[in-house]
């Protein structure tokens, strides 16, 4: 029941902002009573903390196990993201401005962010010793670049003939092969490849 609550608030919250959600909207999308809903999260504020460390939580679980894989540090990354834009809605413009209300969310949010900073930097450098990441990339810079990318969650208008995931993939794309070597640009293709013979399945079954 958690997960469900925590699942259906934040997809309410990406549609409208958080201020703009109550507890009685969230309870109501459910289909429980605010009560049952106020037994699980003492406020909204609890509600937001418990679902990003929920979130973080699977997210370094899924990255942990997939480092025990025989992949290299560009698989991994590459793996990761699909995962993370299963729910890409989560995390949309609104909520991020409206997170700014809410300071323990928000300082859990930033926590976050850093632990993944800190866990992709040792991606970095294992990728140079696996020999698809460039040795001469300053990875400090790369990593605050990525951190500073990922606040434009909603792309401005200028991107609207294209859809999110389109602009998402074409920056990671762009993003990565700026830092891989030739091994890495292989391994970057091969993942393009795959990325388009999916979009054109799906495409036939619309």
């Amino acid at each position: 029941m958690r997960e469900q609550i925590i699942v259906t608030a934040f997809d309410l919250f990406s549609q409208y902002g958080i201020k703009r959600v109550s507890m009685d909207d969230i309870a109501r999308a459910i289909g429980i009573s605010k009560r049952t809903l106020y037994e699980s999260f003492a406020d909204k504020e609890n509600l937001l903390v418990e679902g990003l460390q929920h979130t973080s939580s699977r997210l370094l679980a899924f990255l942990q196990e997939i480092e025990k894989g025989e992949y290299t540090a560009l698989d991994i990354i590459l793996l990761f993201y699909g995962e993370l834009m299963k729910r890409p809605r989560w995390y949309s413009a609104k909520f991020y401005e409206d997170l700014k209300k809410y300071p323990t969310a928000k300082a859990e949010k930033e926590a976050e962010k850093d632990l993944f900073t800190k866990h992709f930097m040792r991606l970095f450098d294992r990728g140079v010793k696996e020999g698809v990441f460039q040795q001469e990339i300053n990875f400090e810079i790369v990593a605050l670049l990525a951190k500073e990318q990922v606040k434009m969650l909603q792309p401005s208008k200028a991107f609207c003939q294209h859809s999110n995931k389109e602009v998402y993939d074409t920056i990671l794309v762009a993003f990565l092969r700026g830092i891989c070597t030739e091994r890495g640009r292989q391994i970057l293709d091969r993942w393009i490849r795959t990325i388009h013979t999916v979009q054109k399945h799906n495409k036939v079954f619309e």
